[in-house]
């Protein structure tokens, strides 16, 4: 029961924080595989190795079956997970693994802070703002896709100034 109370509430928390509108988070590209459209790739820039740290996008299913995000990878860290912000039973805000994120049919997901993300485990290189990178993401239907990733201000004043303050919430 407690099982199935915990993925109950991860469910609602992941349909609530990721049926955000597909806003351009940067002028980034816009990359089309199959009925998947991939945007707006970024990350914070990161203050040094051997840490891990977070990558934000969008994917917008815009075809008539649900697709799954199962993993990524990139050459400058040990490896990748998925993570969300999720509710203990006793109340209490935990990050946990989620072993994939599927995408509805007409369904815009956004990954972003505080919600859902992916995380960069065990990072061998530092990035600052205006660098990019590139990230293989793999889905069961899709397949392989490689995005590039642009790297945000970590100041965290100077990146609010230049988004919609709704896209971060």
């Amino acid at each position: 029961m407690e099982v199935l109370m915990r993925k109950l509430m991860l469910a609602a928390a992941l349909s609530l924080g990721l049926a955000a509108p597909l806003a351009a988070h940067h002028a980034g590209e816009a990359l089309k595989a199959g009925s998947l459209v991939i945007s707006h790739a970024w990350m914070y820039e990161n203050a040094g190795m051997g840490h891990s740290t977070s990558v934000f996008l969008t994917i917008d299913n815009q075809g008539d079956a649900p697709d799954r995000l199962i993993a990524a990878e990139t050459g400058f860290a040990d490896h990748a997970v998925l993570q969300a912000q999720t509710l203990s039973a006793e109340g209490v805000l935990e990050i946990k693994d989620v072993a994939a994120l599927q995408v509805n049919p007409g369904q815009v997901l956004t990954l972003k802070p505080g919600v859902v993300w992916l995380e960069l485990e065990s990072v061998h290189q530092t990035f600052e703002h205006g660098e990019h990178f590139d990230l293989t993401l793999t889905f069961e239907k899709a397949g392989r896709i490689e995005v590039e990733v642009e790297i945000e201000p970590l100041d965290e004043h100077e990146h609010e100034e230049g988004h919609d303050k709704d896209d971060l919430s």
